[in-house]
């Protein structure tokens, strides 16, 4: 978002003079919250028969009616790509990319280059907190993809404070790439409150084949801002920036929580700090079994959602800010 300015002081007689004094540039402002969502409707069915396991969904910025999609892990290394409502499902192999423990999680839209989106594909799955680094792909968006594409970037991370699970990636228009752990005892019996990374575009578009390290910029503690949900209700299992980088919105197993906060600004207010309806409103949604994708539609004036669970029909979910109707 554009910073504001002051606007130029008005002319007066020549016998006074003025001086005024230099004036910082504030931070871009966040961008107001919904207040009042609509329930949640079906929007379309995943074809489960190639996405068996959604773990992340992404909204294209440069083709209007597209989805991407991927498989948790085990699925091989692809992406998939749909229409809004989930028809004409088919899969892009990544080439060069055969990770015999890669855990694909989340995906994110951002800028990449002057005039370039690309789809960033995290994987940053680590249940056992075993793994020596983590990578992010990044791929560029093109009109017509063939079975299999050439990344534009692969992005090798470690944590600066060791191994981490995470399951929420999200992308700042601008280029910054977030990271939202998954914080949980091993028996899933309670939460704790998720760390928040951040890498900068400048650090990773021009870097190498080495391994980055993310800046650790705070903490969301989600045990405090849902306290009547369960340990699941509590760890972040995905996560999106709204096209215009003002606001964020969470999901967790049970629950969206969306934040009027704008990453790029700095760390966020500590937890205790944030304020209900200002800085964050709790989404009540239609809870699915095993909800692990998150992305915003429309220039953030609604979401959708699906799941993992693929036993039976896998619905994409869509919740829709119905604020001032």
């Amino acid at each position: 978002m554009r910073p504001e300015f002051l606007s130029p002081a008005a002319v007066l007689p020549l016998l006074f003079l003025i001086i005024i004094p230099a004036v910082s540039v504030p931070l871009p402002a966040a961008a107001d919250i919904c207040a009042r969502w609509d329930e949640a409707k079906k929007a379309g069915t995943l074809d489960h028969l190639r996405i068996d396991e959604a773990s992340g969904v992404a909204v294209s910025a440069k083709f209007p009616g597209r989805l991407y999609h991927v498989n948790d892990y085990g699925g091989g290394p692809y992406f998939y790509i749909s229409d809004m409502d989930g028809g004409n499902t088919r899969a892009v192999r990544i080439e060069g990319y055969d990770s015999k423990r890669l855990d694909f999680e989340d995906m994110g839209i951002g800028e990449c280059g002057p005039g370039k989106s690309c789809v960033f594909i995290a994987d940053i799955g680590d249940n056992r907190k075993r793994r020596d680094h983590v990578e992010i792909i990044a791929v560029e968006e093109i009109e017509d993809f063939g079975s299999t594409v050439k990344p534009f970037k692969r992005i090798k991370i470690t944590y600066p404070d060791g191994p981490r699970n995470a399951e929420g990636l999200a992308v700042h228009p601008g280029g910054d790439i977030f990271i939202l752990t998954k914080e949980e005892k091993s028996d899933y019996t309670e939460a704790y409150p998720a760390r928040l990374y951040r890498l900068p575009r400048d650090k990773w578009q021009d870097a190498g084949d080495g391994v980055l390290k993310p800046e650790y910029i705070g903490e969301i503690d989600f045990p405090a801002l849902l306290p009547n949900a369960s340990p699941l209700g509590q760890v972040v299992t995905s996560f999106d920036i709204a096209p215009g980088g003002g606001k964020f919105i969470v999901l967790t197993y049970e629950r969206a929580v969306e934040f009027g906060i704008d990453l790029s600004a700095g760390a966020p207010p500590p937890t205790s700090e944030m304020k209900m309806g200002k800085d964050y409103r709790v989404v009540e949604i239609m809870s699915l079994p095993q909800q692990e994708s998150i992305a915003y539609v429309d220039g953030g004036s609604g979401f959708i959602y699906d799941t993992e669970h693929h036993l039976f029909e896998v619905p994409i979910m869509r919740v829709d800010c119905v604020d001032g109707e």
